[in-house]
């Protein structure tokens, strides 16, 4: 297994990923706001901030929810490459039905299979690992 160090990267992020029952995928509309045009929720860092304080923080600020530690499972870290930047992404599985979000950044969202999803994001989502994780952490629950 490759090591690393976090400052070893340009970017370091914490994502959410909503996932409901029918095991499909809530992600951001981004179109017209920012590249790529379909992502993950979620977002920077902040200084003296945990992976796990920021991603609370950022599910608040982009789908007005408010979680807590025990709302999350924690799916790792994924490391991918924007433009020559090098990102670090600390990946958490929120487990909801819930139908709709208030979605405060991008166009919106929208809950797709992860075979929708794939036909969207960008590669260098790496959306396959992401996926492959979720489906172990729900088998295993």
């Amino acid at each position: 297994m490759d090591t690393f160090s976090e400052s070893d990267f340009d970017i370091k992020k914490s994502l959410i990923l909503p996932v409901n029952s029918k095991r499909e995928l809530f992600v951001q509309d981004r179109r017209g706001h920012k590249k790529p045009d379909w992502g993950y929720f979620g977002g920077g860092i902040e200084p003296g901030e945990t992976p796990l304080e920021a991603v609370i923080r950022e599910s608040k600020e982009e789908l007005c929810i408010n979680l807590k530690e025990s709302d999350l499972v924690p799916l790792g870290i994924s490391t991918t490459s924007w433009d020559d930047v090098k990102m670090l992404r600390y990946l958490y599985l929120y487990r909801t039905d819930q139908v709709e979000f208030d979605v405060r950044e991008g166009k919106g969202g929208l809950w797709l299979t992860f075979d929708e999803a794939r036909e969207r994001m960008d590669g260098r989502d790496l959306l396959d690992d992401v996926v492959a994780r979720i489906n172990r952490a729900l088998d295993a629950a």
